[in-house]
């Protein structure tokens, strides 16, 4: 089998195209969900096929349905969710197919039909567009936030959606019209494309609106945890004053307990004073003072509902993790256990345990609950009305751990939830 120079050049530029489409994606996408060699050899059997459709079944419908299918499959290699993963698809097909629409058009290929033969064979235009498309892509890898995976508001989601899928019908009807001249469709066409490439823009910037208030939210609640480690720390001194200003007359009081031989009143007098002054152990006190004050916050929310509290913390005082991390960390989980160990009508627990060794910080938290466990597509879903606004959220969680490729692990069954981080610190 002998091919034609166009042809040929297809087979070379279709290679320099799929190594375009994986730059792209990587416009979207940033951390990857399988291994290298899974994910090249997608992008390897993306190119086989694409080269057999352009050779040998190059109708443009086949093209287009199997340009969102492959899309689409492609960016599974990565992690994101399937709102994200629509956006992407709907805005890279459109992309490139106003430039291979505009270039098609300068050429002079004036003939299209969704269901005809394609009888294009412009070796310039061909080149032209892989390397205008990948000169798009160059411009497109500036902006940073898309890839961040923040949740945006369904509405804007939806109105991101809207644009590039209407964009794709009017392009379809501008080729199919008649009675508009060559330029009138040219100019149609930039404009279109113009117009998904300012949606591009706006994803970006609304996708960075979503971190901003992630970010100004998580500053309301560390600095609602810090005033309350304050206010812990001022009652644990004037408790603390309070008890060395009367020690002598509490050291006279038990000694003369003890001389009348009343043992049981005076051990009970002792376990005042121990409550007095916090002893009875469900305070956190490491040192760490993000950590003390997320846990002291909670413990105090916890002890409001009846919630019995087990502590087993084992860390320094200074851990090589930023505050946003550990307050996004703990902070889910814990208001997650409490949520649910309040549903106990009796017996509400929280266990904590914090360890850190060898640069590793282990974090878990056990709780009862009641009902069943919600899961989609393998995540934990809140059962909460106010989905979009209610706590951090365990995918968030998940995005931190993955900043120190750490694992979370979750068990439940019999009654007993239990949650498992683990970081490696440097």
């Amino acid at each position: 089998m002998s091919f034609s120079i166009y042809e040929w050049v297809i087979i070379f530029t279709n290679i320099f195209w799929t190594y375009t489409i994986y730059k792209f994606l990587e416009v979207f996408y940033g951390r990857k969900k399988t291994s290298r060699k899974v994910e090249m050899t997608s992008y390897a059997v993306y190119y086989l096929l694409l080269t057999i459709i352009c050779l040998f079944a190059y109708l443009p419908i086949v093209l287009m349905i199997y340009s969102f299918t492959a899309f689409m499959a492609l960016s599974y290699n990565y992690e994101s969710t399937l709102k994200n993963r629509m956006v992407s698809t709907l805005l890279i097909y459109l992309i490139f197919a106003g430039i291979d629409i505009t270039v098609s058009l300068l050429s002079g290929y004036l003939s299209f039909s969704l269901f005809s033969q394609n009888t294009y064979s412009s070796i310039f235009g061909l080149i032209a567009c892989r390397i205008l498309s990948y000169l798009i892509v160059l411009v497109l890898n500036n902006f940073k936030n898309i890839k961040k995976g923040e949740s945006v508001p369904n509405s804007y989601w939806f109105a991101i959606v809207l644009i590039p899928v209407s964009s794709l019908y009017i392009n379809l009807l501008l080729f199919q019209s008649v009675g508009i001249s060559v330029g009138q469709v040219m100019v149609g066409i930039v404009l279109i494309f113009l117009i998904n490439f300012a949606t591009f823009y706006l994803y970006d910037a609304v996708t960075a609106a979503a971190s901003d208030k992630m970010q100004s939210l998580l500053i309301l609640e560390q600095n609602k945890y810090y005033d309350r480690q304050l206010e812990t720390i001022k009652s644990s001194l004037q408790t603390t004053s309070s008890i060395r200003h009367d020690l002598k007359n509490h050291m006279l009081s038990i000694g003369a307990l003890i001389e009348s031989g009343d043992t049981e009143e005076s051990l009970n007098y002792i376990a005042n004073i121990m409550s007095d002054i916090g002893a009875k152990g469900n305070l956190s006190t490491t040192g760490n003072t993000v950590i003390d004050s997320v846990i002291n916050f909670k413990l105090q929310e916890a002890e409001h509902r009846n919630i019995r509290t087990n502590l087993d913390l084992s860390i320094p005082e200074h851990l090589n993790i930023p505050s946003f991390d550990m307050t996004i960390i703990l902070g889910n989980l814990l208001d997650n256990a409490i949520r649910a160990a309040h549903r106990i009508e009796e017996d509400g627990f929280l266990n904590i345990k914090l360890s850190y060794d060898k640069s590793r910080l282990l974090i878990r938290v056990d709780n009862p609950y009641l009902g069943d466990i919600c899961e989609k597509d393998g995540d934990l879903v809140t059962t909460d009305d106010d989905k979009e606004n209610h706590g951090i959220g365990l995918r968030n969680v998940k995005k931190v751990i993955q900043k120190y490729d750490g694992t979370m692990t979750i068990d439940y069954g019999s009654g007993l939830f239990s949650i498992s981080v683990l970081l490696y610190l440097d």
